[in-house]
């Protein structure tokens, strides 16, 4: 049976699993299903249309499926909504805002909001990332999996973020950010994520990556071109060939490779 406490305002539409825990001063309303071993301390806001997974732990004063910031959007109007995976964590101050579109805004499993960090309307991140206090996701935002943004990042809307990317605390990015890169710098990339290769167990893939790398960002060459070397040199590698379709499928660009290691190595 679940565990709600007194001062808990729950509406007669929300769905709850048995074992739940539900903190002092927690508010659901609207349409929300919550999944079995969700934990909320105290005081979280949930609105719905809002799906909740398993083993999810929501903090003091986090606010998940609210109205997305969009003077277009209706507060009244219930959209999509919002969808949370299993196993994530939400701390003191993280935000998730609903769906404008279609789709709900999405959060896979395993990935770890810190204090005050921020996802826009109809952002879509995978798994395993993790968002340091403070860092703030735009609306339409793609982020894949295991990517970690530093404190006080900030990422534009529309912006796609690969598969172990790295974003430096305090910077903003508003163009695509490769799979297994690094931004050091405002707007621009600096290297591979050498450390995060090594570590996921790619060692194996860094000399490809290396090659695929420079052919973006130190050849001068058209995504177009760099594109169909990569599969022409390198298609025989996962990871390049994850590399290029991320680039291929660019709207809003690619950044730029930042002046400090645009003559380097990358090492």
């Amino acid at each position: 049976m679940s565990n709600i406490h007194s001062s808990a305002v729950i509406d007669p539409k929300v769905e709850i699993a048995d074992d739940v825990y539900v903190g002092p001063g927690c508010i659901f309303e609207g349409n929300i299903k919550i999944g079995k071993g969700n934990y909320f301390t105290s005081s979280v806001y949930l609105k719905g249309p809002l799906v909740i997974g398993e083993g999810n732990r929501f903090y003091p004063n986090s606010y998940i499926g609210h109205e997305p910031q969009d003077k277009k959007f209706s507060p009244e109007t219930e959209g999509a909504g919002t969808l949370i995976g299993e196993n994530n964590v939400f701390r003191e101050g993280a935000s998730v805002h609903r769906a404008t579109g279609e789709k709900p805004t999405t959060v896979g499993n395993d990935n770890y909001m810190m204090v005050n960090s921020h996802l826009g309307h109809d952002t879509v991140i995978g798994n395993e990332n993790v968002l340091v206090n403070g860092s703030l996701v735009a609306g339409h935002v793609e982020i894949a999996d295991k990517v970690t943004i530093g404190g006080n990042g900030v990422i534009h809307q529309g912006v796609r973020i690969g598969t172990m990317a790295m974003i430096s605390g305090g910077i903003g990015m508003t163009q695509d950010i490769p799979p297994y890169c690094i931004a050091y710098y405002m707007r621009t990339i600096g290297s591979l994520n050498m450390i995060g290769l090594r570590r996921g167990g790619y060692r194996d893939h860094i000399k490809p990556l290396q090659k695929a790398f420079d052919l973006v960002f130190k050849q001068g060459l058209p995504n177009k071109v760099a594109v169909a070397k990569i599969r022409e040199e390198l298609g025989d590698d996962p990871l390049c060939e994850e590399f290029a379709a991320f680039v291929e499928k660019t709207k809003r660009g690619i950044a730029q490779l930042d002046v400090v290691t645009r003559t380097m190595k990358t090492r």
